[in-house]
Parts: structure tokens; sequence; C-alpha cells
């Protein structure tokens, strides 16, 4: 019996249906009005988070980093939230997007969304890479507005991950 691990042309095949699926997933930025509350801005730290949660912040930050942007800091409110959606995604074993501003508490200017299956049996890193070289996920992970991030990471029984990416703006 020949299995996708061990048949190059299946690796491959099932590598191109993961990209397709994830371009299938590319998210407009959410702008919010100008009359945007400031007052109730969230600034958070990142307490709580469980070990896959921090391994896609400290990927996303060493993917910025490495192209001369900023780190993006863990905002609380937004991690539970984006944690309860990837929840959901592994439940119903689907890609959505949730409606905007994907989890951001009030005060942002600005937020957009990455959801991302690996396949069963897929890595949580190989993940982060499918997301850079989609064009629309890195220029989510990529863009300089960003001032926070939460992130949500689930694993199905069949070891599929999903994962969640909110960003969001409160510099307004």
């Amino acid at each position: 019996m020949t299995t996708a691990a061990h048949h190059p042309r299946l690796r491959f095949a099932a590598a191109i249906g993961l990209l397709a699926a994830l371009l299938l997933l590319l998210v407009p930025m959410l702008e919010a009005p100008a009359h945007a509350s400031t007052a109730t801005t969230a600034r958070v730290t990142a307490r709580g988070m469980t070990p896959n949660q921090q391994r896609v912040v400290n990927d996303i930050n060493a993917s910025r980093r490495s192209r001369g942007k900023h780190n993006l800091t863990p905002n609380r409110l937004m991690n539970q939230r984006a944690q309860g959606w990837a929840q959901h995604l592994a439940s119903c074993q689907c890609l959505e997007h949730r409606a905007g501003p994907y989890g951001a508490p009030g005060g942002w200017c600005a937020a957009a969304e990455n959801v991302g299956r690996s396949g069963n049996g897929g890595q949580l890193g190989a993940l982060h890479f499918a997301f850079m070289r989609s064009s629309g996920h890195r220029a989510n992970i990529l863009n300089s507005r960003w001032t926070a991030v939460g992130v949500g990471v689930a694993r199905d029984q069949a070891g599929e991950y999903f994962v969640v990416h909110a960003f969001a703006d409160f510099s307004c």
C-alpha cells in the first residue's frame, strides 16, 4: 500500500492542495470608521499562552524581524478569542473567517485575520511556512501597521493543526 508519506508525487500533491487552500483564504484588511473610540484601547499582555500559541507568535515575530519589522505584542483577549475560533475550526473541520474585527477588542483602527490548517499529521512550523508562501497571508504577517496579535492553535484527533492569526492596530 502506498501512502503520501512514502510516495513523492502524493506528498507533492498534498502540499499543493494545502497551498491552494491557503490561497483561497486571503482576507482584505478591515478598516475602522474614522470615529472609532480610542478610550477602550486594549494593550493586554500575553499571559496564559499555550506552548503552541507561543510558538506561532515566535514564528510570526521571527519572520517580521528578518524583514526589519517590529515584533507584535500578543494581546490576551485576542489570544483567547483566536483560540476559541481555532477550536471551532477543528470541530467543524472547516476553514472560515470570523466577521471583522476578527476578535479585536474595542479601540482598533484596522484588523485582519489569517486562518489555516496543516493537513493530517502536519507540523505546526510547516504551516507557518505555508502562510509565508501565500502573498495575502504574508502581507498580513508583515504589515507594519499592526500593533497587536492574537493566535489560536487547535489540533484534532487526526493530528491536523488549525491556526488563527488575528492582527490589530490600536494606534489610532
